[in-house]
């Protein structure tokens, strides 16, 4: 990752274009100048790089001490175009170039990443991909732009806690940032064990006040009384006078009822049999001895028999039909007996059924009073109400504790995850405490510890600098920070990690210059980016020749950075 060139544009046309080079990038004012070199925007550069990413516009033309603006540059925001643009190689290796208009209201602010306007969260999201190696929720690009633009007194003098300017930063973004800067790898593990952590919490909290609401209010057995109570007067409306069950009055109905109209079906068909077989007796019996000669003689030439051959006379052919119509009458009313016998039985048995259902629809008749019926349906539905109210309470509570096992069951899986990485924070730990030391000792003639203090039960970070030497804000102190930032670009450089290597470190001026030399020469040698921004006084005229190819701004009382 490589910082190439920072241009500022006022309507349209290039007031500044500074180009970066590849290690150290100093920002001061002209040696020539008799004038002072204080006041012309020797802080700007890194402060524009700020608001690039996301930052606050105010720290641009605003007096850091007296947090007064200046009229000129609150002006020229205010009545033009002033468009600021850095291109960058980004980690994935690609040019980018991300632009923002200074605008002072936030409504007037426009994105732009490769000349294309961008949301606010896409503008982000793209320098979080392409600068920080950053694809999830967190770190956010805010909590990382303090440890590598150190723009503000606050910033250069807090080594570990250069975020907690106005307000603190909470633990959980504590950890997440400084597990992110050494090395833990696949941050979407930190946002969802985060995420996971706060929900287990909640939920925790949640299932305490629902087990003491159950627990105080005796839910349970509440719920035992209310079921049986229910029950019991359910039962009551469901059984009759003489504590039958009423349901099985009716079981018992719809059996008879199937039964009857088996019975029907068996009575029509007997009766349509008995009925036939007496019609046809009836008809054969007066027909008897009524039939003339000729009609026998049709009616058994039908048959075939010859009657000429077989019969002389009338009266003998008659005694032979009549004998024919007894022998058919005898035949056709066999069985007639039994037929009549089942038509009996069954018609009995179709009138005691319908007996029984009779006595069972008494049975189902209630003597209560509508009064007393209509109140225990009302008590029912109350009582249902009051159960489903108490059920609810008791489901929600499960449910809560089902949410609690599959999170804990995830957060198990996110920390074998964990481990790995954390291995990984170890092993970055322990490769910038050894720039640190031999850092700290070259420039303080003491080696420093660093100790990240990781937990690796919760991943919880408290950095730490056990420093000898520094003041609480002098030049030492500023020292202190820059070492820990130069180490930490060789660190990432040592071991071929993608993290960014550049830093912005504002007004060195306190530094004592036999540091500064150091702290130059080192940063040289740094496969890596330092801009600093320092009075040319510091300099003496061998530093000067020295150090002047390094020198990527000059500016003076004439030439304030944004010219007016």
């Amino acid at each position: 990752m490589k910082l190439l060139k920072l241009t500022t544009k006022v309507d349209g046309c290039v007031i500044r274009e500074i180009e970066f080079k590849d290690t150290l990038n100093i920002i001061t004012n002209k040696r020539d100048s008799s004038l002072s070199g204080n006041q012309i925007g020797k802080s700007v550069p890194g402060r524009i790089i700020d608001f690039l990413l996301d930052g606050s516009i105010g720290p641009i033309y605003i007096d850091e001490e007296f947090d007064t603006a200046e009229p000129h540059i609150h002006k020229l925001f205010n009545e033009h175009n002033v468009t600021c643009t850095l291109a960058y190689i980004g980690l994935d290796g690609n040019i980018a170039e991300i632009k923002r208009n200074l605008a002072i209201e936030s409504t007037d602010r426009s994105y732009y990443v490769n000349d294309e306007v961008k949301s606010k969260k896409e503008y982000n999201n793209h320098i979080l991909n392409t600068m920080f190696n950053v694809y999830s929720d967190k770190p956010t690009l805010r909590k990382l732009a303090p440890k590598f633009l150190r723009t503000d007194t606050h910033r250069m003098t807090k080594t570990v806690k250069f975020n907690d300017d106005k307000f603190k930063i909470s633990q959980a973004d504590r950890n997440t940032l400084f597990l992110y800067l050494f090395n833990f790898g696949d941050t979407e593990i930190l946002s969802a064990i985060q995420s996971i952590k706060t929900f287990l919490s909640n939920y925790d909290n949640k299932l305490k006040s629902f087990n003491g609401i159950i627990k105080d209010d005796k839910i349970l057995s509440t719920i035992n009384s209310t079921q049986k109570e229910l029950r019991k007067l359910e039962r009551s409306l469901l059984l009759s006078e003489n504590n039958i069950d009423k349901l099985a009055i009716i079981g018992e109905i719809n059996h008879i009822d199937n039964e009857q109209n088996k019975l029907s079906d068996q009575i029509l068909s007997l009766d349509l049999k008995v009925n036939n077989i007496k019609k046809t007796q009836k008809l054969l019996e007066s027909n008897k001895n009524h039939q003339l000669l000729s009609e026998l003689e049709t009616i058994y030439g039908y048959a075939s028999v010859k009657l000429g051959a077989v019969i002389n006379d009338y009266d003998s052919v008659l005694k032979f039909h009549n004998y024919l119509v007894e022998t058919k009458t005898e035949f056709v009313t066999d069985g007639l007996e039994k037929l009549e016998d089942q038509l009996l039985d069954n018609t009995f048995k179709l009138k005691a059924l319908e007996q029984n259902k009779s006595s069972l629809y008494h049975e189902l008749k209630s003597k209560k009073k509508i009064e007393e019926i209509s109140e225990s349906v009302k008590t029912i539905g109350e009582l249902n109400k009051t159960l489903i109210e108490l059920n609810a309470i008791v489901e929600k509570k499960n449910s809560i504790e089902d949410r609690l096992n599959k999170e804990t069951e995830r957060l198990e899986g996110l920390s074998g995850r964990l481990a790995v990485e954390l291995q990984n924070v170890h092993t970055f730990e322990t490769e910038f405490k050894k720039h640190f030391k031999a850092y700290t000792n070259t420039f303080y003639g003491v080696e420093y510890n660093f100790n990240l203090n990781l937990d690796d039960t919760n991943g919880n970070c408290q950095p730490t600098v056990d420093d000898i030497q520094s003041n609480n804000d002098g030049g030492l102190k500023r020292l202190e920070v820059i070492t820990f930032d130069l180490s930490y670009i060789k660190t990432v450089d040592s071991l071929g990690l993608k993290r960014p290597t550049f830093v912005v470190h504002d007004s060195i001026d306190e530094v004592d210059i036999k540091h500064i030399r150091q702290l130059f020469d080192e940063s040289i040698k740094l496969s890596g980016q330092q801009v600093v921004s320092m009075l040319v006084s510091q300099l003496e005229d061998t530093d000067y020749e020295k150090y002047k190819n390094y020198i990527v701004l000059e500016l003076s009382q004439e030439d304030k950075y944004f010219k007016v």
